[in-house]
């Protein structure tokens, strides 16, 4: 078993346990309003949807979300919570959709879970999904090296190297934020695809 169908695994199982708190919904209440303004359209994938929490704040903006994520348990809860929205089950690294479907892709600490090859991919592939001039949010871990905790794969960067990873996958940077506290910072950016 790879660590990708490991994270599987541990989402589902994570996503029974009523008490568990997604501490990025802080992140989406600070830039979803942001996101949806820069918008040229209103066709968003939600990357890493999980129960539709973000998906849900997205679509009252009156955005077309679409949500993606790997865990089957997590998209059957986003199906019962939330209504109007396509959910479906994928991986980032290859991205059931067709090319430049999208104004914007919304990756609220979700890519956080793919090792640094991976990463890779999954910009590639948010790439192709996004039309040209689309926004894309994301969010990352900052620090060195990567962790697992409740058997979840995490990685970590620091704000340099993640910048140029994403320029190097054609993406204009506009905005950077830092968020959280010492022991877990977010860099959330804002891009736009050229």
């Amino acid at each position: 078993m790879d660590y990708v169908d490991r994270n599987r695994a541990s989402f589902n199982k994570l996503a029974n346990q009523s008490l568990a708190k997604w501490r990025h919904r802080d992140l989406t209440m600070q830039f979803i309003s942001a996101f949806q303004m820069l918008l040229g359209g209103n066709r968003v994938l939600d990357l890493g949807c999980g129960a539709g929490h973000d998906a849900l704040r997205l679509k009252r903006y009156d955005l077309q979300v679409q949500g993606l994520d790997i865990s089957e348990v997590m998209l059957e809860q986003a199906k019962q919570q939330v209504s109007g929205v396509e959910f479906i089950q994928g991986d980032f690294r290859s991205i059931p959709t067709e090319e430049g479907l999208y104004d914007g892709v919304w990756a609220n600490a979700s890519l956080i879970y793919l090792t640094k090859d991976d990463l890779q991919k999954a910009l590639d592939e948010v790439y192709r999904v996004l039309k040209t001039g689309g926004v894309f949010f994301s969010s990352y871990r900052i620090g060195q090296g990567s962790l697992v905790v409740d058997n979840i794969f995490h990685q970590f960067y620091e704000q340099e190297e993640i910048e140029n990873i994403l320029r190097r996958h054609g993406f204009r940077i506009f905005d950077r934020t830092n968020t959280g506290q010492q022991d877990e910072l977010f860099l959330s950016l804002s891009a736009i695809k050229q």
